[in-house]
């Protein structure tokens, strides 16, 4: 049997007459509306239970959320100057570990892979960007990352990896095994709800803060390097046989065991015990 189809849906125009200057003005007032819950890109399929969904785009924010209907779903607004909105496209590639979705230009050598976006041409993306809207199922893994736009991550389960260069990073409601978020130029605040197996912590900012809110059975040997940021933790620290200077903490929190990874330049990092 074939494999179930993509389903991808380009934005209308609506064109009005000024026949009712009023109703057209409302009209008008609703269109953005509209065509966000349209989306200018559609794609949605059922994927096997293990399958990662990895998620790159250059100029747009990244927003994923629990599915509610078992498939993968995922929408994109285009935003900008909507003469340019030609010049860039979503693409889902389909590999044997689930698929990797991206937002390259249409002009240019840009191509998408299990890899992510790839692109030889130095074109500017000042005047379009696209958000991608992304609906997976709790069986699934998923990495996400913007080079200019937002993160956000809510109910992901399992190994989560967060990236941005110019935004901030927010995961919530995480049942995770491991979770790494990594931002040039932006704060990242993360909430783990459980944990469900050991693995890594790592957390980077170059000029934001790092927020780290996990439950009260929380166990890790943390390493953090800063140059002017402070430590806030609702937790116990031990610095025990680690080390602590000016720039570079290496601690205990509860019985040790997990690697927590924080390192920042300017920013601070609170560690807080879930309620």
């Amino acid at each position: 049997m074939a494999p179930p189809s993509a389903d991808n849906t380009n934005s209308e125009k609506t064109l009005m007459t000024p026949r009712l200057l009023s109703l057209g003005f409302i009209a008008c007032l609703a269109l953005p509306a509209a065509a966000q819950n349209r989306g200018d890109f559609r794609w949605e399929k059922a994927l096997p239970a293990g399958n990662e969904v990895s998620i790159h785009n250059i100029n747009g924010d990244i927003k994923v959320t629990p599915s509610t209907n078992g498939r993968v779903t995922i929408v994109g607004i285009k935003r900008g100057n909507n003469r340019d909105f030609d010049r860039i496209k979503a693409e889902v590639q389909e590999t044997s570990h689930g698929i990797t979705v991206c937002v390259i230009q249409t002009d240019s050598d840009s191509y998408c892979d299990d890899r992510g976006v790839h692109s030889h041409d130095g074109r500017d993306w000042d005047h379009v960007s696209m958000d991608l809207e992304v609906a997976i199922p709790s069986n699934l893994t998923v990495s996400a990352g913007s080079v200019s736009g937002n993160v956000d991550i809510n109910g992901a389960n399992g190994d989560v990896d967060a990236g941005s260069v110019s935004g901030d990073i927010r995961l919530t409601h995480l049942r995770a095994s491991s979770v790494r978020a990594h931002t040039v130029s932006g704060d990242v605040d993360v909430r783990v709800d459980a944990f469900t197996g050991r693995g890594d912590l790592s957390f980077k900012s170059v000029s934001g803060d790092v927020t780290l809110e996990v439950p009260r059975a929380f166990d890790a040997d943390l390493s953090m390097s800063t140059v002017s940021g402070d430590v806030n933790s609702d937790f116990p620290i031990t610095i025990g046989n680690g080390r602590m200077s000016h720039r570079r903490i290496e601690a205990r929190i509860g019985s040790g065991g997990r690697r927590l990874d924080v390192g920042t330049v300017s920013g601070s990092l609170t560690l807080k015990m879930a309620k």
